[in-house]
């Protein structure tokens, strides 16, 4: 079912503000973009620089250099003598991100970089959580169950520590040399139970700060006319269209679907963020739309696993800090 607003009362000017004030409560003009070197990685700018331009917003460039050896400097009170590799590393990396800078700023998007030293995950999870990022976006390969288990990536590794959305593109289906993608004119989201409540209020943001229409997909379980009525009224309030479409047994193929059919379409799902065994054996919606999805997905971790996982972020963040 489609629901038509009236938005005669209220100017395009003035949906797109409301929305981009949502927005910035939600962090989302502060988008943090790891970067590891490699072209592939890179891919993801074109859609950061999006999000950034909706919302007014500046971009962080983000490497992590690999720790120091646990020798040097493990004994109290042993001199921490200059690390020439890492000093190296440094500057290496430091030049790479000043030239990315560069390259961001003739389009008008507003870039800044940093640089830490450790593990790649837990030094992403840490800064964008105590940082206030709304946003941590990625360009990467999604790993196959078994290959996760034994060998997980940096997507896995981010999956099971982040309190942050994640802004996932896979690098096969962006095009390298092509001309830039085009802002969406569809944002899909996949109405799972549990799933929609952190959801709905960033795409109901991107959608109005983008100019583009939403489409839900009610799973069947939570699918009744008091939860249709109740999305429509929340989308009305914003001021823009909606779409609803009741969910197929396969909700992931449907929504898949959708996406391949709406050429440049953003999904938005929220998700429990499962990780490990729990997530191969009781499986994940937002999990299996983000190893097929042709364009944009972003996945939003449900309240509980928010909190829970900022809390840790800090918790962390003052051990160091005491250890120093």
């Amino acid at each position: 079912m489609t629901q038509q607003i009236d938005t005669t009362s209220r100017t395009q000017a003035e949906i797109r503000r409301l929305a981009i004030g949502r927005g910035n409560a939600l962090n989302l003009n502060r988008i943090l973009v790891p970067l590891n070197g490699f072209r592939r990685s890179e891919q993801i700018l074109p859609f950061a620089s999006m999000m950034a331009d909706w919302f007014a917003g500046e971009i962080t460039l983000f490497h992590s250099l690999p720790p120091t050896h646990p020798a040097r400097g493990a004994r109290p009170g042993q001199v921490h003598y200059p690390d020439a590799p890492h000093d190296r590393g440094t500057s290496l990396a430091a030049a790479y991100l000043e030239e990315v800078v560069s390259r961001l700023g003739p389009h008008g998007v507003k870039s800044r970089w940093g640089i830490a030293t450790g593990n790649a995950a837990p030094m992403i999870a840490s800064r964008s959580a105590t940082s206030s990022f709304g946003i941590v976006a990625i360009a990467t390969t999604a790993r196959s169950r078994a290959h996760r288990l034994f060998s997980p990536g940096l997507l896995d590794n981010l999956w099971q520590t982040t309190s942050v959305p994640l802004l996932i593109v896979n690098p096969h289906h962006a095009t390298l040399n092509g001309a830039p993608p085009q802002a969406p004119d569809t944002i899909i989201v996949p109405c799972t139970r549990g799933s929609a409540d952190a959801a709905l209020p960033i795409a109901s943001a991107i959608a109005g700060a983008s100019r583009s229409n939403v489409k839900i997909v009610l799973a069947r379980e939570t699918s009744s006319g008091e939860i249709e009525d109740e999305l429509i009224n929340t989308f009305a309030a914003d001021g823009f269209e909606v779409e609803i479409e009741q969910g197929s047994k396969d909700i992931v193929k449907q929504v898949l679907g959708i996406q391949a059919e709406n050429t440049g379409s953003w999904i938005v799902a929220g998700s429990k963020m499962r990780s490990g065994l729990r997530r191969t054996v009781l499986g994940s919606t937002a999990d299996m739309i983000a190893r097929d999805a042709v364009g944009p997905i972003l996945v939003v971790p449900d309240s509980d696993t928010r909190r829970r996982r900022e809390r840790s972020a800090h918790e962390a963040t003052r051990n160091l800090a005491a250890s120093l």
